[in-house]
């Protein structure tokens, strides 16, 4: 075998396929995680989608976008902690489950510091639900996963014209502006649309 190909097999094939095999293996844990949650924080699929396409949008590079992609799988691991009834629950949370609930991100970190060739993702993992004033410099790619981990829990339970009002007021704030200005720029319609329970954006 030529040095060529040794060197095309060992820098472009072999990652190509690692990426891929790491792909459908956190598809699968993440889709876990959505039956465990009943959905109502998204279909991952549709969110790494939205994702890497936001990413592309705001010109961010293709490994920093794969990488992106493999984080939204990864970032409710936490919640496998996280008992039942808090993450089914049909009324407000106490002031003690809400923390149990946001600990899952630091769960989930911890987690994912364990796992070979994807110690890297830690950090977007424990940031995915940073606010922009309170971590105005962190790597863009967080500041994607905390919007639209936001935007489809607010378009599932309240409708998608209530998820984009929230992006427009927090942007500055909550949200990185850049970003919730790329998401909203991303949909297909604000007005008279809905996301479902799968996270499909429809028209009305």
């Amino acid at each position: 075998m030529s040095v060529a190909a040794l060197f095309y097999y060992a820098y472009a094939y072999l990652p190509r396929q690692m990426y891929k095999w790491q792909r459908r293996s956190l598809q699968a844990f993440a889709r876990a995680m959505e039956l465990r949650s009943g959905g109502r924080f998204g279909d991952s699929k549709k969110i790494a989608r939205m994702a890497v396409e936001v990413a592309e949008a705001l010109r961010l590079s293709p490994k920093r976008r794969r990488q992106l992609e493999l984080a939204v799988y990864l970032r409710d691991i936490g919640m496998a902690a996280v008992p039942y009834f808090i993450l089914n629950a049909e009324r407000p949370l106490s002031t003690m489950e809400q923390l149990t609930l946001d600990r899952h991100v630091e769960i989930g970190a911890s987690m994912v510091e364990q796992i070979p060739n994807l110690q890297s993702l830690k950090r977007l993992v424990l940031l995915h639900h940073a606010r922009y004033d309170r971590h105005p410099k962190i790597m863009l790619e967080a500041h994607i996963l905390s919007a639209l981990s936001s935007f489809f829990e607010i378009a599932w339970s309240h409708g998608l014209d209530r998820a984009v009002l929230a992006l427009k007021q927090g942007a500055g704030t909550l949200y990185h502006p850049r970003v919730a200005a790329a998401i909203i720029d991303h949909l297909p319609t604000a007005g008279g649309a809905a996301i479902d329970a799968t996270g499909n954006v429809q028209a009305s």
